[in-house]
């Protein structure tokens, strides 16, 4: 076949390549070794940015609330959004919500001996 505008021009010249020397392989290694710590040490894109909607990778649990509970919901959304400086799904602010309470069960238990719970054992060490 002929040289011309058929041939790859991206093609091997040397038939033979010389093969990398040892200090070219450890090189490498290097460069591979720091470009994988670089992957591993960069943050995680959070939650919000992950996903594809807000009901991604979420189940729906029911849940019962009381009016009153429920009157304080769309305040409670306007305040956290004035404390975020941006929009909230409803469905981040309760979870969130939830995951506050799952790690404070001190407060909630506080709230929970208000609405009654405990208040024998209260009511008997008066």
């Amino acid at each position: 076949m002929k040289s011309g505008s058929g041939d790859d021009p991206f093609a091997e010249t040397d038939a033979d390549p010389e093969p990398e020397s040892d200090d070219q392989q450890d090189e490498m290694a290097v460069e591979t070794e720091s470009t994988d710590v670089e992957a591993t040490t960069q943050p995680d894109i959070p939650y919000k940015f992950r996903r594809d909607s807000v009901k991604q990778d979420r189940k729906q649990r029911p849940i019962f609330i009381r009016p009153e509970v429920a009157e304080r919901e769309s305040t409670f959304l306007r305040n956290l959004e004035d404390e975020v400086g941006e929009d909230v799904y409803k469905t981040d602010a309760l979870e969130a919500a939830l995951v506050v309470a799952m790690d404070n069960p001190d407060l909630v238990a506080e709230e929970l001996r208000e609405w009654g719970y405990d208040w024998e054992q209260s009511a008997a060490s008066r």
